[in-house]
């Protein structure tokens, strides 16, 4: 028995398809291997290199130790002169509360019972027995 034209049409039909398919994953795989070598590439001349290993930036600049310690040393007082409260800055509400706080915080120091100080502008209570 032979086979008709219809049988023989989608047998065509079916496998162009397939082909096709498969052409086109393969051609779409390509495009998008080719766009991310253009971008590591392009990544590269600015100074990023991405492996399978990992990441690495270069710079320009080299730090010794003494840059580092002065960089350091630098950001250390830019902290603690942000949480110092200066005392041109205060309002006299702001002093007479610490009067206050101080005179109060005395009494209780005298009795042993807690121990106030005074830690990035927020006042901390601690007991006399966690001292």
């Amino acid at each position: 028995m032979m086979a008709s034209w219809i049988d023989v049409l989608s047998f065509l039909t079916v496998t162009s398809l397939f082909v096709g398919t498969i052409l086109g994953v393969v051609f779409t795989t390509k495009r998008l291997s080719a766009a991310a070598q253009h971008t590591k590439e392009s990544l590269q001349h600015k100074g990023i290199s991405i492996s399978d290993k990992g990441m690495s930036i270069k710079t320009s600049k080299r730090f010794d130790r003494e840059n580092y310690v002065d960089a350091t040393q630098r950001g250390v007082i830019k902290v603690l002169d942000a949480s110092n409260f200066h005392p041109s800055t205060r309002s006299i509400s702001d002093s007479q509360h610490d009067i206050k706080s101080k005179s109060s915080s005395n009494l209780l120091s005298a009795d042993g019972a807690a121990h106030s100080e005074k830690i990035f502008g927020i006042r901390r209570t601690h007991s006399g027995a966690s001292k």
